[in-house]
Protein backbone atom coordinates (compact mmCIF):
# COMPACT_ATOMS: atom_id res chain seq x y z
CA UNK A 1 0.00 0.00 0.00
CA UNK A 2 1.38 3.38 -1.05
CA UNK A 3 1.60 5.87 1.80
CA UNK A 4 2.50 9.52 2.29
CA UNK A 5 4.36 9.72 5.60
CA UNK A 6 2.34 7.68 8.08
CA UNK A 7 -0.96 8.25 6.24
CA UNK A 8 -2.42 5.86 3.67
CA UNK A 9 -2.26 7.51 0.25
CA UNK A 10 -6.03 7.92 -0.09
CA UNK A 11 -6.25 9.59 3.32
CA UNK A 12 -3.38 11.90 2.35
CA UNK A 13 -5.19 12.92 -0.84
CA UNK A 14 -8.35 13.77 1.09
CA UNK A 15 -6.27 15.75 3.60
CA UNK A 16 -4.75 17.78 0.75
CA UNK A 17 -8.22 18.60 -0.58
CA UNK A 18 -9.46 19.67 2.85
CA UNK A 19 -6.40 21.89 3.30
CA UNK A 20 -7.08 23.51 -0.08
CA UNK A 21 -10.71 24.19 0.86
CA UNK A 22 -9.65 25.68 4.17
CA UNK A 23 -7.34 28.12 2.36
CA UNK A 24 -10.06 29.38 0.01
CA UNK A 25 -12.24 30.68 2.83
CA UNK A 26 -15.32 29.71 0.81
CA UNK A 27 -16.58 27.21 3.38
CA UNK A 28 -17.78 27.70 6.93
CA UNK A 29 -16.00 25.84 9.71
CA UNK A 30 -19.14 23.76 10.28
CA UNK A 31 -19.28 22.73 6.63
CA UNK A 32 -15.59 21.87 6.62
CA UNK A 33 -15.97 19.83 9.80
CA UNK A 34 -18.97 17.84 8.56
CA UNK A 35 -17.57 17.29 5.09
CA UNK A 36 -14.14 16.45 6.46
CA UNK A 37 -15.56 13.81 8.78
CA UNK A 38 -17.55 12.26 5.91
CA UNK A 39 -14.60 12.20 3.53
CA UNK A 40 -12.25 10.83 6.18
CA UNK A 41 -14.58 7.87 6.64
CA UNK A 42 -14.74 7.43 2.88
CA UNK A 43 -10.94 7.43 2.64
CA UNK A 44 -10.58 4.88 5.44
CA UNK A 45 -13.21 2.68 3.82
CA UNK A 46 -11.36 2.81 0.48
CA UNK A 47 -8.08 1.97 2.21
CA UNK A 48 -9.69 -1.05 3.88
CA UNK A 49 -10.93 -2.13 0.44
CA UNK A 50 -7.37 -2.05 -0.90
CA UNK A 51 -7.47 1.17 -2.97
CA UNK A 52 -4.29 3.23 -3.00
CA UNK A 53 -5.51 6.28 -4.96
CA UNK A 54 -8.71 8.23 -5.41
CA UNK A 55 -8.18 7.82 -9.14
CA UNK A 56 -9.10 4.14 -8.67
CA UNK A 57 -12.56 4.92 -7.27
CA UNK A 58 -15.46 3.48 -9.26
CA UNK A 59 -19.22 4.14 -8.98
CA UNK A 60 -19.64 0.95 -6.95
CA UNK A 61 -17.33 2.31 -4.24
CA UNK A 62 -19.37 5.51 -3.99
CA UNK A 63 -22.71 3.70 -3.95
CA UNK A 64 -21.47 1.35 -1.25
CA UNK A 65 -20.34 4.27 0.90
CA UNK A 66 -23.52 6.30 0.43
CA UNK A 67 -25.66 3.34 1.51
CA UNK A 68 -23.30 2.02 4.21
CA UNK A 69 -24.80 1.42 7.64
CA UNK A 70 -24.06 3.95 10.34
CA UNK A 71 -21.61 3.28 13.17
CA UNK A 72 -24.61 2.07 15.17
CA UNK A 73 -25.36 -0.62 12.60
CA UNK A 74 -28.49 1.04 11.20
CA UNK A 75 -29.27 1.92 7.57
CA UNK A 76 -28.54 5.61 6.88
CA UNK A 77 -31.37 8.11 6.76
CA UNK A 78 -32.12 9.75 3.41
CA UNK A 79 -30.60 13.06 4.55
CA UNK A 80 -27.38 11.23 5.46
CA UNK A 81 -27.24 9.54 2.07
CA UNK A 82 -27.67 12.92 0.34
CA UNK A 83 -24.98 14.49 2.53
CA UNK A 84 -22.55 11.68 1.74
CA UNK A 85 -23.17 11.97 -2.00
CA UNK A 86 -22.72 15.75 -1.88
CA UNK A 87 -19.42 15.38 -0.01
CA UNK A 88 -18.18 12.93 -2.66
CA UNK A 89 -19.19 15.28 -5.46
CA UNK A 90 -17.29 18.10 -3.75
CA UNK A 91 -14.25 15.85 -3.45
CA UNK A 92 -14.14 14.72 -7.08
CA UNK A 93 -14.87 18.19 -8.44
CA UNK A 94 -11.90 19.52 -6.46
CA UNK A 95 -9.70 16.69 -7.70
CA UNK A 96 -10.58 17.47 -11.32
CA UNK A 97 -9.76 21.14 -10.76
CA UNK A 98 -6.37 20.09 -9.37
CA UNK A 99 -5.55 18.03 -12.48
CA UNK A 100 -6.38 14.53 -11.26
CA UNK A 101 -7.58 12.11 -13.91
CA UNK A 102 -10.98 11.45 -12.36
CA UNK A 103 -14.54 11.81 -13.54
CA UNK A 104 -17.59 11.93 -11.32
CA UNK A 105 -18.29 8.41 -10.05
CA UNK A 106 -21.47 9.70 -8.38
CA UNK A 107 -22.96 10.89 -11.68
CA UNK A 108 -25.47 8.05 -11.98
CA UNK A 109 -26.04 7.66 -8.24
CA UNK A 110 -29.72 8.61 -8.02
CA UNK A 111 -31.41 9.17 -4.67
CA UNK A 112 -35.04 9.87 -3.77
CA UNK A 113 -36.00 13.51 -3.28
CA UNK A 114 -35.29 14.86 0.20
CA UNK A 115 -38.71 16.52 0.44
CA UNK A 116 -42.03 17.06 -1.31
CA UNK A 117 -41.41 20.82 -1.62
CA UNK A 118 -41.08 22.46 -5.00
CA UNK A 119 -37.90 24.29 -3.95
CA UNK A 120 -36.43 23.01 -0.73
CA UNK A 121 -33.59 24.98 0.85
CA UNK A 122 -30.19 23.72 -0.20
CA UNK A 123 -27.90 22.42 2.52
CA UNK A 124 -24.65 24.14 3.49
CA UNK A 125 -22.72 21.35 1.77
CA UNK A 126 -24.72 21.79 -1.45
CA UNK A 127 -24.04 25.53 -1.34
CA UNK A 128 -20.32 24.80 -0.96
CA UNK A 129 -20.47 22.41 -3.91
CA UNK A 130 -22.21 25.03 -6.06
CA UNK A 131 -19.69 27.73 -5.12
CA UNK A 132 -16.92 25.41 -6.24
CA UNK A 133 -18.76 24.82 -9.51
CA UNK A 134 -18.74 28.56 -10.28
CA UNK A 135 -14.96 28.76 -9.79
CA UNK A 136 -14.20 28.61 -13.50
CA UNK A 137 -12.41 31.87 -14.20
CA UNK A 138 -12.12 35.51 -13.29
CA UNK A 139 -14.09 37.05 -16.15
CA UNK A 140 -16.83 36.33 -18.65
CA UNK A 141 -19.82 34.04 -18.34
CA UNK A 142 -18.48 32.07 -15.37
CA UNK A 143 -18.13 35.21 -13.25
CA UNK A 144 -21.62 36.39 -14.19
CA UNK A 145 -22.97 33.04 -13.01
CA UNK A 146 -21.08 33.37 -9.76
CA UNK A 147 -22.47 36.88 -9.26
CA UNK A 148 -26.03 35.67 -9.90
CA UNK A 149 -25.49 32.89 -7.35
CA UNK A 150 -24.03 35.35 -4.82
CA UNK A 151 -27.08 37.61 -5.13
CA UNK A 152 -29.40 34.63 -4.67
CA UNK A 153 -27.48 33.87 -1.46
CA UNK A 154 -28.47 37.40 -0.37
CA UNK A 155 -32.19 36.38 -0.68
CA UNK A 156 -32.72 37.96 -4.11
CA UNK A 157 -35.33 36.39 -6.38
CA UNK A 158 -34.37 35.93 -10.02
CA UNK A 159 -36.25 39.00 -11.29
CA UNK A 160 -34.49 41.14 -8.68
CA UNK A 161 -31.09 39.73 -9.63
CA UNK A 162 -31.54 40.92 -13.21
CA UNK A 163 -32.14 44.48 -11.91
CA UNK A 164 -29.18 44.89 -9.56
CA UNK A 165 -26.81 47.64 -10.66
CA UNK A 166 -23.35 48.66 -9.52
CA UNK A 167 -24.88 51.61 -7.64
CA UNK A 168 -27.07 49.21 -5.61
CA UNK A 169 -24.02 48.02 -3.67
CA UNK A 170 -23.37 49.79 -0.38
CA UNK A 171 -19.61 49.77 -1.08
CA UNK A 172 -18.36 48.48 -4.45
CA UNK A 173 -14.89 47.86 -3.01
CA UNK A 174 -16.12 45.67 -0.18
CA UNK A 175 -19.87 45.21 -0.55
CA UNK A 176 -21.89 43.76 2.29
CA UNK A 177 -25.41 44.96 1.50
CA UNK A 178 -27.24 45.22 -1.81
CA UNK A 179 -30.49 47.08 -2.50
CA UNK A 180 -33.11 44.71 -3.91
CA UNK A 181 -35.92 46.21 -5.97
CA UNK A 182 -38.70 43.86 -4.90
CA UNK A 183 -40.88 41.64 -7.05
CA UNK A 184 -44.42 40.36 -7.30
CA UNK A 185 -43.84 38.10 -4.31
CA UNK A 186 -41.17 40.09 -2.46
CA UNK A 187 -41.02 43.61 -1.00
CA UNK A 188 -38.08 45.96 -1.68
CA UNK A 189 -35.36 45.54 0.96
CA UNK A 190 -31.64 45.21 1.63
CA UNK A 191 -30.00 41.84 1.07
CA UNK A 192 -26.91 40.85 3.04
CA UNK A 193 -24.14 39.21 1.05
CA UNK A 194 -22.34 36.19 2.42
CA UNK A 195 -18.56 36.51 2.87
CA UNK A 196 -18.13 34.43 -0.29
CA UNK A 197 -20.63 36.63 -2.11
CA UNK A 198 -18.79 39.75 -1.00
CA UNK A 199 -15.55 38.42 -2.50
CA UNK A 200 -17.22 37.48 -5.79
CA UNK A 201 -19.12 40.73 -6.26
CA UNK A 202 -16.18 42.88 -5.15
CA UNK A 203 -14.07 41.26 -7.87
CA UNK A 204 -16.79 41.80 -10.47
CA UNK A 205 -17.39 45.40 -9.38
CA UNK A 206 -13.66 46.06 -9.62
CA UNK A 207 -13.64 44.88 -13.23
CA UNK A 208 -16.61 47.10 -14.07
CA UNK A 209 -14.99 50.14 -12.46
CA UNK A 210 -11.67 49.45 -14.18
CA UNK A 211 -13.57 49.48 -17.48
CA UNK A 212 -14.93 52.94 -16.62
CA UNK A 213 -18.55 51.78 -16.53
CA UNK A 214 -21.11 53.92 -14.68
CA UNK A 215 -23.03 53.04 -11.53
CA UNK A 216 -26.10 52.28 -13.65
CA UNK A 217 -24.37 49.19 -15.10
CA UNK A 218 -26.25 45.96 -14.43
CA UNK A 219 -24.23 43.33 -12.57
CA UNK A 220 -25.57 40.23 -14.31
CA UNK A 221 -28.03 40.85 -17.13
CA UNK A 222 -26.56 41.71 -20.53
CA UNK A 223 -29.59 41.23 -22.78
CA UNK A 224 -31.72 43.78 -24.61
CA UNK A 225 -34.94 43.26 -22.65
CA UNK A 226 -36.04 45.29 -19.66
CA UNK A 227 -34.40 44.18 -16.38
CA UNK A 228 -36.88 42.49 -14.10
CA UNK A 229 -39.14 41.36 -16.93
CA UNK A 230 -39.69 37.78 -18.11
CA UNK A 231 -36.79 37.49 -20.57
CA UNK A 232 -34.27 39.00 -18.14
CA UNK A 233 -35.57 36.82 -15.32
CA UNK A 234 -35.25 33.75 -17.54
CA UNK A 235 -31.61 34.62 -18.26
CA UNK A 236 -30.86 34.70 -14.53
CA UNK A 237 -32.75 31.44 -13.99
CA UNK A 238 -30.63 29.86 -16.70
CA UNK A 239 -27.43 31.09 -15.04
CA UNK A 240 -28.37 29.59 -11.68
CA UNK A 241 -29.71 26.43 -13.28
CA UNK A 242 -26.42 26.00 -15.13
CA UNK A 243 -24.64 25.87 -11.78
CA UNK A 244 -27.21 23.41 -10.44
CA UNK A 245 -26.59 21.20 -13.48
CA UNK A 246 -22.83 21.42 -12.93
CA UNK A 247 -23.30 20.06 -9.41
CA UNK A 248 -25.82 17.36 -10.30
CA UNK A 249 -28.45 19.08 -8.15
CA UNK A 250 -30.67 20.08 -11.06
CA UNK A 251 -31.73 16.44 -11.43
CA UNK A 252 -33.41 16.51 -8.02
CA UNK A 253 -37.15 17.27 -8.29
CA UNK A 254 -37.20 19.43 -5.14
CA UNK A 255 -34.35 21.73 -6.22
CA UNK A 256 -34.99 24.95 -8.16
CA UNK A 257 -33.19 28.29 -8.45
CA UNK A 258 -35.32 29.47 -5.50
CA UNK A 259 -33.61 26.78 -3.39
CA UNK A 260 -30.60 29.11 -3.07
CA UNK A 261 -32.68 31.98 -1.66
CA UNK A 262 -34.53 29.54 0.58
CA UNK A 263 -31.19 28.33 1.94
CA UNK A 264 -30.39 31.94 2.84
CA UNK A 265 -33.65 32.28 4.78
CA UNK A 266 -33.15 28.95 6.53
CA UNK A 267 -29.61 29.99 7.46
CA UNK A 268 -30.92 33.19 9.08
CA UNK A 269 -33.52 31.23 11.04
CA UNK A 270 -31.04 28.62 12.23
CA UNK A 271 -28.72 31.46 13.24
CA UNK A 272 -31.33 32.57 15.79
CA UNK A 273 -33.36 35.13 13.84
CA UNK A 274 -37.11 35.04 14.65
CA UNK A 275 -39.21 33.86 11.73
CA UNK A 276 -41.01 37.21 11.40
CA UNK A 277 -37.63 38.92 10.94
CA UNK A 278 -36.63 36.26 8.42
CA UNK A 279 -39.82 37.07 6.51
CA UNK A 280 -38.82 40.74 6.31
CA UNK A 281 -35.29 39.89 5.21
CA UNK A 282 -36.74 37.72 2.45
CA UNK A 283 -39.31 40.39 1.55
CA UNK A 284 -42.21 38.04 2.28
CA UNK A 285 -45.61 39.21 3.50
CA UNK A 286 -46.76 35.94 5.04
CA UNK A 287 -45.29 33.89 7.86
CA UNK A 288 -46.86 30.77 6.34
CA UNK A 289 -45.10 31.47 3.03
CA UNK A 290 -41.84 32.06 4.88
CA UNK A 291 -42.17 28.80 6.81
CA UNK A 292 -42.85 26.95 3.55
CA UNK A 293 -39.84 28.46 1.79
CA UNK A 294 -37.39 27.73 4.61
CA UNK A 295 -38.86 24.26 5.33
CA UNK A 296 -39.99 25.20 8.83
CA UNK A 297 -42.58 22.76 10.17
CA UNK A 298 -44.28 24.84 12.84
CA UNK A 299 -47.78 23.33 12.77
CA UNK A 300 -48.38 20.09 14.75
Amino acid sequence: MSESGSQPAVVAQVTQVMDAWRETGAFSEQTLARTGETLSRFALRLTAQGLTSLEQVQPVHCAGFVDAHTRHGRPPELATRHARRTALRMLFRELRSRGYDVGDPTLDLALPARSTRAARPLTDEEIALARAATRLGATGTSLHRAVAWALAEATAVTSEISQVRLSDLDDPREPRWVTLAGARRADPRLGELTPWGTAIIARHASLLRQAGLPGSTLLTYRGSHNPGQAAAQAAVCNAITHTLHATGLAAEPDVRPASVRNWAGRRLYEGGMPVEHVARRMGLRSLDATAEDIALEWRP
